[in-house]
C-alpha cells in the first residue's frame, strides 16, 4: 500500500518559529487578562450605574459565578486570537497557496476577536443603561435563565471559528484539543485573579440603609413577640426592596386593601406601618390634583374607617392608631435647610420633602378632621391622648 503525503505541514513549534510561538503565548495571555479585566470593571461599573435608577443589581452566588466564568472564558478564547494572529504572521511557506492561506487565517482571526469585542460591549452596556432607565427596574433581562445556550455558545463558536481557517495552513491535530484545555484553565484562572471584590460596593450600599433594615427587622420581631406574626420571607426581602417593581407593587396591594371597604387584617396594618416609617418610594398618579388620595399610602380617611369596623379594644385598632401616628410625623417632619443636605440620611429626605412634588394641602387638611373626630371620640380617649398636633408648614 503506497503511503498518502498531505500538503500541508503539521503544526509544530518549528513550523511557528520558536521565537514567535512564545511571543503568541505572552501576547495572547496578556490579551486574555487585560480584557479580563475590562469585562469585569465594566460589569461592575453598570452595576453601580444601577442605583442612579432603583436598587443595586446584586445576583445570586450561582448567577454571579456563571457570569464571572463566562467572561473569563470568553477572554480566554479571544487571547487565543490574538495568539494565533502571532503565529500566522510567519513568512516561512512550503507551497504555493500558504501564503494566502495565512493571509486568510490573520484576517479570520483580527475580524472574530473586534467583532466579539465590540458585540459584547456593545450588547452588555447598551441593554443595561436602557432597562435601567425604566421604572422599578428589576432583572427584567435574565441571562442566565433565558439564554444561557447562547452564553454557552459564544466562547464555543468563537474558539471554533479561530481554529477553522488555521486547518487551511496546517494539520492542526491535538493542537485544538490542547488549546481548548488551556483556555478552560486560563478561564479559572483568570476568574481568580481578575474578579472584582463586589462586597465593596454592597458594604457601602447596605452601610445607607442600615436604618431602613433596622427599622423593618425591628417591627418584623415586635410582630413575632407581640402577637405571634410571622411576615414570609419573600415579604420581608420586597419590603426591603427600594424601587423595584415587585417594591411598588406591594405598596399598591397595601393601599389597595385599606382602600375597600372590608376589614384589613393585622399583618397588612403592620406592613403599611413599617411601609410608612421607611417612607418608602411609591408610584404617584395625578399628583396636579388636589385631592388627599394622590398620597401614596392609607389615607386619614381610610384609618377612620377600618377603625369604625373593629372593636376600640382590638389589636388591630391599636396598630391603627399607629400607622395613624406614621402619617402625622411624616406631615410634622421640618423640611431640611438645603446647605446642610449632606448630614441627613435618604430616608430623613424623603420624609423632609415628600410633597414637593405633590399637592399635600387635603391630605393635611384630611388628617386634620380625622385626628380631631378621634380626640372627641370618648371611646378612643387612651389611644389617641398621644396623637401629636399637625403642624400645618410653610
Amino acid at each position: 500500500m503506497s503511503n498518502i503525503h498531505f500538503a500541508k505541514g503539521k503544526i509544530s513549534v518549528h513550523a511557528i518559529g520558536k521565537q514567535r510561538f512564545w511571543i503568541g503565548i505572552a501576547v495572547g495571555f496578556i490579551s486574555a487578562i487585560a480584557i479580563s479585566l475590562f469585562f469585569n470593571y465594566s460589569r461592575e461599573a453598570i452595576r453601580v450605574q444601577s442605583i442612579l435608577y432603583g436598587d443595586l443589581l446584586i445576583l445570586e452566588k450561582q448567577e454571579r459565578l456563571f457570569f464571572d466564568y463566562f467572561f473569563s472564558l470568553l477572554a480566554s478564547v479571544l487571547g487565543l486570537c490574538m495568539t494565533i494572529w502571532i503565529w500566522l504572521q510567519s513568512k516561512k511557506h512550503t507551497r504555493k497557496k500558504e501564503s494566502l492561506f495565512k493571509g486568510l487565517s490573520i484576517t479570520n482571526s483580527s475580524l472574530i476577536f473586534w467583532v466579539i469585542l465590540m458585540m459584547v460591549s456593545r450588547f452588555g452596556s447598551i441593554f443595561p443603561i436602557i432597562l435601567m432607565g425604566l421604572q422599578g427596574i428589576e432583572n427584567y433581562l435574565d441571562g442566565l435563565k433565558e439564554f444561557w445556550i447562547l452564553l454557552l455558545l459564544l466562547p464555543l463558536m468563537t474558539f471554533l471559528q479561530s481554529w477553522q481557517t488555521v486547518r487551511l495552513v496546517y494539520q492542526t491535530r491535538w493542537w485544538i484539543v490542547l488549546s481548548f484545555i488551556c483556555c478552560v484553565i486560563l478561564s479559572v484562572v483568570l476568574q481568580k485573579i481578575t474578579a472584582v471584590n463586589q462586597e465593596k460596593v454592597n458594604k457601602v450600599y447596605f452601610q445607607k440603609l442600615e436604618n431602613e433594615f433596622s427599622n423593618i427587622d425591628e417591627q418584623v420581631k415586635f410582630a413575632k413577640e407581640a402577637y405571634y406574626l410571622v411576615f414570609d420571607p419573600q415579604t420581608i426581602k420586597v419590603l426591603k426592596m427600594q424601587r423595584t417593581v415587585s417594591s411598588l407593587d406591594q405598596i399598591d396591594k397595601v393601599k389597595k386593601a385599606f382602600s375597600s371597604d372590608r376589614l384589613v387584617s393585622l399583618d397588612t396594618i403592620l406592613l403599611q406601618k413599617m411601609i410608612l416609617r421607611n417612607f418608602k418610594e411609591a408610584r404617584r398618579y395625578n399628583h396636579w390634583e388636589e385631592d388627599a388620595d394622590v398620597w401614596m399610602y392609607a389615607t386619614p380617611k381610610n384609618i377612620r374607617h377600618q377603625l369604625n369596623l373593629y372593636n376600640e379594644n382590638a389589636v388591630e385598632t391599636k396598630e391603627l392608631f399607629a400607622v395613624l401616628h406614621e402619617i402625622i410625623s411624616t406631615v410634622n417632619t421640618p423640611k431640611i435647610p438645603w446647605d446642610s443636605m449632606n448630614r441627613y440620611s435618604a430616608l430623613d429626605k424623603r420624609r423632609s420633602y415628600w410633597d414637593f412634588n405633590s399637592d399635600a394641602k387635603a391630605l393635611i387638611q384630611q388628617l386634620i378632621d380625622v385626628r380631631k373626630e378621634l380626640v372627641a371620640n370618648s371611646k378612643y380617649h387612651d389611644l389617641s391622648k398621644d396623637l401629636e398636633e399637625i403642624k400645618v408648614q410653610d
